[in-house]
């Protein structure tokens, strides 16, 4: 019954597939390769090889460039006098804590020191993140109140010199804006497979976030 119900809805919903069968991992393995091999290749070689399969040619897959999303945030810039910036992601969603190094704050000090007012530290909280943000010593951007809309993050990420953040969807952004930054990821899934590093954001990997030290993401942030 359940097959039958997906096959009319897909009818319903796509009249011109010309396939009973899902694109899955399990549907379009390349020939020769096992799930498990195949579900340890990155994030967008599997979209690309699924995409190719269902007969969508593809061109810049592996290579994403968020740059044509960028819009004018010169009102933004004025109100928060932004010039040469650094911006903070330090959250994750809430069932995936896991993914928040602890300290933010202490890092917020350092570049303090180090940098003077040679450089504005931001954070861009997203909807329910406003009041976590006030827990950091950071600009805390928002428009009108409320979290800035996709293209204007977008837009406050390319126009930053640098990146610090969780593996969070800014920092994806911001690996696909081709940004200077960094990248702190822990035991919970690896840089490789989500496709998040290229020649200029990096990512630092452990095992336990809570372990990896202030002084080696400073030391990074200054190579």
């Amino acid at each position: 019954q359940n097959s039958k119900r997906t096959s009319f809805y897909k009818k319903i919903l796509f009249p011109k597939a010309s396939s009973d069968i899902w694109s899955s991992t399990e549907t379009t393995l390349p020939e020769g390769t096992n799930k498990n091999d195949f579900d340890k290749d990155t994030v967008l070689n599997r979209f690309e090889h699924q995409l190719n399969v269902s007969g969508i040619k593809t061109n810049h897959v592996t290579k994403p460039d968020f740059s044509w999303s960028c819009e004018d945030i010169s009102e933004i810039k004025k109100k928060y006098n932004l010039n040469k910036y650094l911006i903070l992601f330090p959250f994750s969603s809430s069932h995936l804590t896991i993914k928040r190094w602890p300290y933010y704050n202490e890092l917020i000090k350092r570049i303090k020191s180090t940098f003077r007012d040679e450089i504005q530290i931001l954070i861009a909280p997203g909807p329910n993140e406003i009041k976590e943000a006030r827990n950091y010593n950071a600009n805390i951007v928002l428009e009108n109140g409320k979290p800035l809309d996709i293209k204007k993050l977008i837009s406050l990420v390319n126009n930053a010199k640098f990146i610090v953040a969780n593996d969070t969807g800014p920092a994806h952004i911001a690996s696909h804006l081709k940004k200077n930054g960094i990248v702190l990821f822990g035991s919970h899934t690896s840089a490789k497979k989500v496709s998040i590093e290229n020649d200029s954001f990096k990512a630092i990997s452990v095992k336990n976030l809570a372990d990896l030290n202030v002084n080696t993401v400073i030391k990074e942030i200054m190579n």
